[in-house]
């Protein structure tokens, strides 16, 4: 598995020349959508019936955003791939994996979290490229999503966790002032854990190949 700097440097030359596509797909994906959802929340906040609608929607979109944005990502993070602003929405094509997954998922981290931390620590890095193996492939179900992102997991959820610590100091500085600097700093991280998933991805594939 490829170091630490190794992933960031990779994922920075992959960056090079196309920043402004990365920034603008987050800006729409991370920052734009969710504003417009909120200022709608706000706006309907008087009934109950209405914000329950929007809150559904938000979550529909959020799981199908979700998927493009880890899209996105891999066509940034893959050599020969070419990254469009549309795979940011490509999860609505399969927005009922998303959605499903996206519920899943929360209900077992929400589980792990209620009884002990710990395996609830423990189930978010087990099951952390879900999505990203969802938007790699769109005809695996959500149950082997979930099957494969425990089985390359293996071994290596401390090592993620510490690459996604890493950019903690990044995330800060991001955040000053009014978090524009996460519009640099959001792409730089996706493209770096969606190189580590990628990694994991073939080497999991050889590994299972050889058994």
């Amino acid at each position: 598995m490829n170091t630490r700097a190794e992933l960031k440097r990779y994922a920075k030359d992959q960056l090079k020349g196309r920043w402004g596509l990365a920034i603008g797909g987050i800006f729409v994906a991370g920052f734009l959508i969710p504003i417009i959802f909120n200022l709608i929340l706000r706006v309907v906040r008087e009934s109950f019936g209405l914000s329950l609608i929007v809150f559904l929607v938000t979550i529909f979109v959020s799981a199908a955003i979700g998927v493009g944005i880890c899209k996105f990502s891999l066509n940034y993070a893959e050599r020969d791939s070419n990254p469009k602003f549309t795979d940011i929405f490509s999860g609505f094509s399969i927005i009922h994996k998303a959605v499903g997954l996206y519920i899943l998922l929360t209900i077992i981290v929400t589980i792990g979290l209620f009884l002990v931390i710990v395996p609830g620590i423990i189930f978010i890095y087990m099951f952390s490229q879900s999505f990203f193996i969802l938007a790699d492939d769109n005809n695996k179900s959500i149950i082997q999503c979930l099957k494969e992102s425990s089985a390359i997991m293996k071994g290596h959820k401390f090592e993620y966790f510490v690459l996604t610590l890493s950019f903690l100091g990044w995330i800060i500085l991001g955040m000053i002032p009014i978090c524009i600097g996460l519009l640099w700093v959001v792409p730089y991280m996706n493209v770096t854990v969606a190189t580590y998933y990628l990694k994991l991805r073939d080497s999991y594939n050889n590994t299972d190949k050889i058994a």
